[in-house]
């Protein structure tokens, strides 16, 4: 499911305003985002324990949302292969597409929060593409 021209670059503009500090901030907004919720928290070993006060500025959240931020931009650029290795990681380490689909919540509280929450329709069909890739390499 490729995105039209238009919409990839509405992602690309989104994307350029969410990480134009780093990714490392960006990155901290959407684990923010992400591990509000305790049962999505839950599955993440270094971050379970840490009271939710205590998230912010934290190194190793900071580190893996630059991460998974370094994936998303080399998936917006068009490495595929990004996201496949991401999902053979995943799947080595026990985690279920269903599990990453998560993300796409905080992605959208993300974007809404920067006032991107018109990319979101077209953030959406990017993440469809993104975990049919992820799921690929599983």
């Amino acid at each position: 499911m490729a995105l039209s021209a238009a919409e990839l670059a509405t992602v690309k503009q989104a994307w350029a305003k969410l990480t134009a500090s780093s990714f490392e901030d960006a990155g901290e907004k959407v684990f923010l985002a992400l591990l509000k919720d305790p049962n999505i928290k839950a599955n993440f070993k270094k971050f379970k324990d840490i009271p939710e006060a205590s998230l912010p500025g934290n190194a190793d959240m900071r580190a893996h949302g630059k991460k998974v931020c370094t994936v998303l931009d080399k998936f917006i650029k068009g490495d595929e292969g990004a996201a496949k290795s991401t999902g053979t990681m995943h799947k080595g380490l026990g985690m279920s597409n269903d599990q990453i689909g998560a993300m796409r919540g905080a992605l959208v509280a993300v974007l809404n929060d920067a006032g991107e929450g018109g990319a979101v329709p077209a953030w959406n069909k990017l993440f469809d593409h993104f975990m049919e890739v992820h799921k690929s390499g599983y």
